[in-house]
């Protein structure tokens, strides 16, 4: 009887064995299943994360990535819209300082975002920060990284200024010696879905040559 029942269990066991397998595959068809799901939550996390400013390092400049690491949908400089930075347009004065307009502009965007360094172009410094940025107003900030300033947007500063149109101003107060100044920038226009599709990233860069000579300042009457 003993033998019987031993012999009554093996196919009982072979199915369990046989099972396993399928059991298994619907596991990990599960895991694959649910994985979009998870990327996406994460994405979303990340996009809420950002609407107060974008981590350091994201300009595209010295082989920085840009903000199309997190929002991928179009490829920069790919859509209609437009990045321009005012206020660079001639080589600059050691120690003096200027006004930089950053302006973001596309059709339909809902919001705006973006992230700018000034470091030097070439030489032994280069990649190193060049001079000091300071942000004017609510509307901006600026975070210190591995000593590189990053000025970017704060959530105050997403709301656009017109329709179809992001603005902010920085100051700049240029370095007392060196070469070449690089700014580098990479701006969103936005969508407001919380998502990382639908968004248009632009990117630009601005050399800036140091003046050979300071200019002679008037003499006091």
């Amino acid at each position: 009887m003993a033998q019987h029942r031993q012999a009554g269990r093996a196919p009982r066991d072979g199915r369990r064995q046989a099972a396993a397998p399928g059991r298994a595959a619907r596991r990990l068809g599960g895991v694959l299943a649910a994985a979009p799901a998870v990327l996406a939550g994460a994405a979303l996390l990340a996009q809420g994360r950002y609407v107060t400013g974008p981590p350091p390092g994201h300009t595209g400049g010295f082989g920085e990535p840009t903000c199309y690491a997190c929002h991928y949908d179009a490829e920069p400089n790919t859509g209609p819209g437009s990045l321009a930075l005012h206020g660079l347009e001639a080589g600059y004065e050691p120690g003096a300082t200027r006004r930089i307009t950053i302006e973001l502009a596309s059709p339909g965007m809902r919001r705006g975002g973006f992230e700018l360094a000034a470091r030097f172009a070439t030489g032994p410094a280069a990649g190193q920060q060049a001079g000091t940025l300071r942000a004017l107003d609510e509307r901006a900030a600026i975070t210190d990284s591995a000593g590189v300033q990053y000025a970017h947007h704060v959530e105050a500063g997403i709301d656009l200024v017109a329709p179809d149109t992001a603005r902010w101003v920085l100051e700049w107060t240029a370095p007392e010696e060196g070469g070449d100044v690089v700014f580098h920038i990479a701006a969103n226009a936005a969508n407001d879905d919380l998502s990382p599709f639908g968004d248009l990233i632009f990117t630009d860069s601005v050399r800036v040559p140091a003046a050979t000579t300071r200019p002679a300042h008037p003499r006091p009457r």
